[in-house]
């Protein structure tokens, strides 16, 4: 379908996450039979579509190096993924912004996406207790669009507050002593975590976010998976301020070294280059209008592969 549209012209595909891989983990969470079994039909079918994404197109991104590890399809094919991170706006998420609250922890995501909702009733439900039993005065947010009905209904209880869709993210996050990240199925990289250490809030993750990210647990963010971790990494960064600061010095320098938007846009610009220069070799590149003038007219060209990439928007629902 999508080489009828597109025909020889070079074509990149932003495959974002490897949903396959997610798909299998959102399975592991559930415990309802019903679905698990529809996570597995799911996998099944994103594992299709993502193998004849990587026949289909001349180069693909992703998000992570986990993600392309996990990405399904020939040997010989892989050569096409580059992992292009995401990246943060080191400006507008600018370094300690806003005064932090001591007693104020928050939880940012899109509360429509499974994996956000999943977190934040796994937070609120497994360890939020233990911790409110121990320290009383801490206030939890949880913030993000479209939280389903299960989330709405932690609004006033045990010192939660449950705040759908706002404006800007950054008063939330910035007064906030410390940032969850408390996912238990995920696939790419938490733009939540990305944003809290660029604004200077240390970060409380489960180890499943990690390996996405490349960061070492407890030099830019402290890991826990259990409740008993999560209960003792909290009051550690509520305790000690010199790990505190310490976290927050090395988060926001991880951020400007590896998901400055800058550096990323130059990575992916060179993944056009790269698609446009193989199919210029190519014995069609050299008899195609895209090749006419290549020298002087090497930018516009360049455009036209950008432009092209529309067509892969697409695809997962023509594949």
């Amino acid at each position: 379908m999508v080489k009828d549209v597109i025909g020889d012209i070079p074509t990149v595909f932003d495959a974002v996450d490897c949903v396959s891989m997610f798909e299998a983990r959102r399975k592991k969470v559930v415990r309802n039979p019903f679905l698990k079994l529809f996570f597995w039909m799911e996998r099944k079918k994103m594992i299709r579509w993502e193998v004849e994404a990587i026949k289909t197109f001349d180069r693909l991104t992703i998000s992570s190096a986990i993600d392309k590890e996990s990405y399904p399809g020939p040997e010989k094919l892989r050569t096409k993924l580059h992992v292009i991170p995401n990246g943060v706006d080191l400006d507008y998420f600018a370094f300690q912004q806003f005064e932090p609250q001591r007693d104020v922890i928050v939880f940012c995501a899109k509360l429509d996406y499974f994996a956000n909702a999943d977190a934040a009733l796994y937070f609120a439900q497994s360890i939020w207790p233990s911790l409110l039993a121990r320290r009383p005065n801490l206030k939890l947010e949880i913030v993000g669009s479209r939280p389903p009905r299960t989330v709405e209904q932690l609004d006033g209880r045990d010192n939660i507050r449950v705040i759908g869709s706002v404006p800007d993210v950054r008063p939330f996050i910035g007064r906030a002593w410390i940032a969850l990240s408390p996912l238990r199925a995920r696939a790419g990289i938490q733009f939540k975590i990305l944003e809290a250490m660029a604004m200077g809030v240390p970060v409380v993750a489960t180890s499943l976010c990690c390996p996405g990210l490349g960061v070492v647990p407890g030099k830019e963010l402290l890991v826990a998976d259990t409740r008993e971790e999560f209960v003792h990494a909290v009051e550690l960064l509520l305790l000690d301020d010199h790990v505190r600061n310490a976290l927050i010095k090395a988060g926001r320098q991880y951020v400007e070294a590896h998901h400055d938007w800058e550096h990323c846009v130059r990575q992916l610009s060179d993944i056009y280059s790269v698609a446009f220069e193989t199919f210029a070799r190519s014995a069609n590149g050299l008899r195609h209008p895209l090749n006419l003038h290549h020298e002087n007219n090497r930018r516009d060209a360049e455009s036209g592969i950008r432009a092209s990439t529309d067509c892969a928007v697409s695809f997962k629902e023509n594949v």
